[in-house]
């Protein structure tokens, strides 16, 4: 009975609580918006009551399809984390909606919703928002099943956070990737890591065997933890994704600048990105960034807002957060890192933490259950989205319609319309 009492507590709790970032976030503006709701109507009480009697009693997140998006939702309500404040002067963003990006027709030969405008394909169950921005305006914005105000947790997209914050120190002079990463941390020193360049791990070419995320996520010592990590093959010759890549370079960002990840992110990304709502940031029990895994979650916008500073139209102005020599890094790739993909039928590589950078120099990344940032410097573009793996396993392909998108023709810059 007391247990019983003890969940219903709980719980109760928990449905009393608004998504937290609501509490002190307000729109920019009153004038109705533009964007595509698809009459979202978002979670009933008794599905509320049900996950997190669910999660209460140790049952994995996991479980694909409503379930899990109610996690990607709800982050703040069932997993420990710190705020990333708002900036004070938030970006407006104009809205200019396209109809030929709204009927842009999808590729025939996608695993589901082939051959479909791109505003149908968004109304697909695995396809949870959209947003594409074009020479800084909202050309295409749908929310299929979330609200524009909504906090969803952007997973492994995160690490691109962490080698901006890289990049950012690297301009200032107070980092330098070409040396090894044990030049900062001593106690790396006789393990895997030692003589790792910083610049092979921000490729993800560390070549550090794969250790299991519990370590890190209980770790009260997480450098000494990864100090235990041994190397599986020389650094810089092979691309291998590894979440402790994007741990060491986290606590990098720590030691160089003083101040923890997530204030780190405040003060030199979130708030100069102009960022509309709070977000926020996963954490350990010992209150270290976990900025490898579930990481921050934001609105759909916000990211949208951070993929702009890689654009022309985020970069004006004397002093922009990507810096033409971050950008140009960016690019620069190890040709030892190719990658040739049979769903794109094209090749790219890994740099900066970017899961895949194009020969034409745009650049994307992607993350669990069907998130992405997609990027084109050279068209002013970015495209940015949100989904939910279906009961089958099955992830949205916007991944591939991105590129497709910025192949299409509709966003170069030498075309008048």
């Amino acid at each position: 009975m007391k247990n019983s009492i003890s969940v219903l507590f709980a719980v109760s709790l928990f449905l009393a609580c608004k998504n937290e970032p609501k509490k002190d976030t307000d729109p920019i503006s009153t004038k109705g918006p533009k964007y595509e709701t698809y009459n979202y109507a978002g979670f009933t009480k008794e599905e509320m009551y049900a996950y997190h009697k669910h999660i209460f009693e140790g049952g994995d997140w996991t479980e694909y399809g409503d379930l899990e998006r109610y996690f990607y939702l709800n982050f703040s309500q069932i997993k420990e984390h710190s705020r990333i404040k708002r900036s004070d002067t938030p970006k407006i963003l104009k809205e200019t909606p396209r109809d030929d990006v709204k009927n842009f027709i999808t590729s025939t030969d996608l695993k589901k919703g082939g051959g479909l405008s791109l505003n149908d394909y968004v109304q697909q169950v695995e396809v949870n928002g959209l947003i594409i921005i074009h020479k800084g305006n909202i050309v295409f914005e749908g929310y299929p099943r979330m609200f524009p105000t909504d906090l969803h947790v952007n997973f492994l997209i995160t690490q691109v956070y962490v080698s901006t914050s890289i990049a950012i120190l690297e301009d200032r002079g107070l980092i330098d990737t070409s040396k090894p990463i044990d030049f900062y941390f001593d106690s790396l020193k006789g393990s895997g890591w030692e003589g790792v360049p910083i610049v092979d791990i921000l490729s993800m070419s560390s070549g550090i065997a794969h250790v299991p995320l519990e370590t890190y996520e209980v770790s009260f010592d997480p450098i000494k933890d990864l100090a235990t990590a041994k190397s599986a093959k020389p650094s810089g010759t092979e691309y291998q994704f590894s979440n402790a890549d994007a741990m060491v370079l986290t606590l990098l960002v720590e030691k160089i600048s003083g101040i923890t990840f997530n204030d780190f992110v405040e003060q030199e990304i979130w708030e100069k990105i102009g960022a509309e709502y709070s977000a926020l940031l996963g954490k350990n029990k010992n209150g270290t960034s976990l900025s490898y895994v579930d990481g921050m979650s934001s609105t759909l916008r916000d990211l949208g807002r951070f993929g702009l500073a890689f654009t022309p139209s985020g970069r004006k102005g004397p002093n922009p957060i990507i810096s033409d020599a971050h950008l140009s890094k960016i690019q620069n790739v190890n040709q030892n890192l190719k990658i040739e993909s049979r769903s794109l039928k094209e090749t790219f590589y890994s740099n900066y933490q970017w899961g895949a950078v194009f020969e034409d120099g745009d650049f994307y990344k992607g993350a669990h259950g069907g998130q992405g940032l997609y990027i084109s410097p050279s068209k002013d573009l970015v495209i940015a989205y949100f989904g939910t793996s279906n009961t089958n396993r099955e992830r949205n392909q916007l991944n591939l319609i991105a590129r497709q998108l910025s192949k299409s023709g509709l966003f170069d810059l030498n075309k008048t319309r």
